[in-house]
């Protein structure tokens, strides 16, 4: 089997593509957004026949979206140290709860302001209301407005992690295993059901640990063998099975996708639709494995 790799980036390279499409994605989602709520508006006085001047909705809504997107990178800085994972959920969303109040405090004062100046400007006078009541109404949008910038970061850290998988594999297909000699077992010798069954190592798509033996899974099939992960690695080739976590082993000809997954980790998804965690010990392993 051949694999090919796209593009190569360096993580510098990486962080600054991500940066300018959070940046484009997220200016082009807010201001879109403050388009149609200023049209709306002035849509819905005209329709109450109430008098407004067509500027007045602009700088209602486009004060609010700008401190939004200048929060953005606090709010990032934020999440980096409260990532919310299946382990670390029940403080870190309890966390991100509490910080919608500064973030809300913030994005309103802020708001408030601008609208002042530009009505300064205009040489009119913008009066915010009650600032309580006027802040408990605002902070029921902010509160969406804050989860929402969050679902849009991990949507970029996916992507983010994608790109750096990417990038960790060289440009070197892999050696067809009908060429070149190699290294390690080419037949495994097996019992089940009291039978012997004989299996070529390249049919092999993964093993698992289960405790004093292994599990050996070929070909929709799961054979034990009682023998530690660890002795078997030694004794498969080297450039075609690879350790990905403490208890498995893949075959790289059977990989079809490497996919982010929680808290930094990645999956595995191979060509039996069957799924092997890859835990970032052993990610350094792996790009070796796809050099002639």
């Amino acid at each position: 089997m051949s694999v090919s790799v796209l593009s190569v980036l360096d993580s510098a390279a990486i962080r600054r593509r991500v940066w300018l499409w959070q940046f484009i994605v997220f200016g082009g989602a807010i201001a879109a957004i403050a388009i149609v709520n200023a049209l709306t508006d002035l849509s819905n006085f005209a329709r109450e026949g109430r008098v407004l001047s067509p500027w007045e909705p602009f700088i209602w809504e486009f004060s609010s979206v700008i401190l939004i997107w200048m929060l953005i990178p606090a709010i990032a800085w934020m999440n980096d140290r409260l990532l919310i994972s299946a382990r670390s959920w029940p403080w870190s969303v309890p966390a991100h709860i509490l910080l919608t109040l500064p973030y809300s405090i913030v994005h309103v004062s802020g708001m408030v302001a601008l609208r002042k100046l530009a009505y300064i400007a205009a040489g009119a006078h913008y009066d915010f209301g009650p600032p309580v009541a006027g802040w408990f109404y605002e902070y029921r949008k902010d509160f969406v407005s804050y989860w929402l910038v969050i679902a849009g970061l991990y949507a970029f850290r996916t992507y983010r992690s994608w790109l750096e998988i990417r990038a960790t594999l060289p440009l070197a297909p892999v050696a067809s295993a009908a060429g070149g000699n190699h290294s390690g077992i080419e037949r495994l010798v097996v019992r089940k059901f009291n039978r012997e069954f004989i299996l070529n190592t390249a049919d092999i798509d993964r093993i698992e640990a289960d405790g004093n033996y292994v599990t050996v899974h070929t070909q929709g099939n799961a054979y034990p063998l009682r023998e530690s992960l660890a002795s078997l690695e030694r004794k498969l080739d080297p450039r075609r099975f690879v350790r990905v976590h403490r208890g498995h082993i893949v075959n790289i000809d059977h990989i079809r996708e490497i996919q982010p997954w929680d808290s930094g980790d990645y999956r595995i998804l191979l060509k039996d639709g069957s799924f092997v965690n890859f835990s970032r010990r052993y990610r350094s392993r792996l790009p070796r494995l796809f050099q002639s």
